[in-house]
């Protein structure tokens, strides 16, 4: 046997060549999933061989029809180049004594697809064996120390993503999180109002389709900065509201149309001196499903709006001295969007309408209640909402 010096043939450039399969489940014979940046092998052995032997490894993408060539090597008593990247060489430069004609891996997320060991004898193809390489890339967001009351994003994706039959999140503790696949990042998670004890390692779990046992597993460790609090400064207002209703009469609070990762709402009683007397009376997280309000008369709204994706908008079925301000806070990242709206509750119901001289009595009387009560009418005329009784108590 000649001397165990091999030719390289450098393809920088990537010549086509014919496509050797389609992008079906059938296209490939094994599936690796690698975390990024994590070395790996595509194995390929063979029987020894002797005389004219050349191993090919090609790469495509799944939805390409042409395969692009990364390395050539065959028997010959010099180099003349080598692997197309510096990532990607053969297990074993002496592939004919051993049978091993393996290829290293060490990709990028991009480096995902299919992979093609072309084993050829005096130019006639002796085996070819097809791997889907998958890659997974992690990260999040803000960079660690992560200040606290920011909103934590967590982002994974696999390239080729067609092996994959679902990705999760779990929070330290082990507990399973929300997640929402997006067209750019991937599987996503967020972690609104970051506090001290949401510090730790956050799991990434790939599962292959079809195999049980085809998982992998990448972690992110996660540091809050205990010192740091995140500061919003991009707030966009809204055009206040101004409206009015009747006691325990369902009335809807306007969020902004905007989509969020949670909402507040604040309320500012009428009576209330300072503006730094108002309340939050409602919070709810999107991503964790929790939910703190301090009354049974604020509902969040369903259809048209749904809190799970981001849409807010409130019910609220007043008493008489639950009218004032109203904030309602959307908060997306680092984005806030706000909605005021200032309400005046009146008390009675209408029943029908009647002759004019009564009903401006009546007005006039709820206009006096509430201007003692409330210490203003903040309305016009024609915003005020009348008791009429029925025609017997005229």
């Amino acid at each position: 046997m000649e001397s165990g010096f091999f030719c390289y043939i450098l393809a920088s450039c990537f010549v086509g060549l014919n496509s050797h399969t389609d992008s079906s489940h059938e296209a490939w014979d094994e599936v690796v999933m690698v975390k990024e940046n994590t070395s790996t092998t595509l194995v390929c052995n063979g029987a020894r061989l002797q005389g004219d032997i050349s191993i090919n490894w090609k790469v495509k993408s799944v939805a390409a029809d042409e395969w692009k060539l990364i390395l050539s090597a065959s028997e010959k008593k010099k180099f003349s180049g080598g692997a197309s990247k510096s990532s990607m060489r053969l297990t074993d430069d002496n592939f004919q004594d051993t049978g091993d004609f393996s290829l290293d891996v060490l990709p990028k997320v991009e480096d995902g697809g299919l992979y093609s060991c072309l084993i050829k004898k005096q130019e006639r193809k002796v085996k070819e064996r097809i791997f889907l390489l998958a890659v997974l890339k992690v990260d999040f967001f803000p960079a660690a120390p992560v200040p606290q009351y920011s909103t934590l994003r967590l982002f994974a994706r696999v390239n080729p993503d067609i092996s994959v039959s679902k990705i999760t999140w779990t929070a330290p503790g082990g507990l399973p999180m929300k997640t929402e696949k997006w067209p750019t990042s991937g599987t996503v998670t967020k972690v609104p109002q970051v506090q001290n004890n949401d510090g730790g390692t956050y799991t990434c779990t790939v599962y292959q389709w079809g195999h049980s046992n085809g998982v992998l597993e990448a972690h992110v460790d996660v540091i809050v900065d205990a010192d740091k609090v995140a500061s919003f400064t991009n707030i966009s207002h809204s055009s206040e509201i101004s409206t009015a209703t009747q006691t325990h009469k369902s009335l809807l609070l306007a969020c902004p149309s905007s989509q969020g990762d949670y909402v507040l709402l604040y309320w500012l009683p009428p009576d209330a001196k300072k503006h730094s007397m108002m309340k939050l009376v409602y919070q709810y997280n999107r991503w964790s499903g929790s939910t703190s309000k301090h009354s049974n008369k604020l509902h969040l709204a369903g259809p048209p709006y749904d809190p799970e994706a981001g849409s807010f908008a409130f019910l609220l079925t007043p008493d008489l001295k639950e009218g004032g301000l109203y904030a309602c806070e959307v908060y997306l990242n680092d984005v806030v969007f706000s909605q005021r709206t200032r309400l005046s509750v009146l008390k009675g119901k209408q029943e029908e309408a009647v002759g004019g001289e009564w009903l401006e009595k009546v007005k006039q009387k709820e206009e006096l209640m509430y201007q003692q009560e409330n210490g203003g009418w903040p309305f016009e005329a024609a915003g005020y909402l009348i008791c009429i009784p029925p025609k017997h108590m005229i």
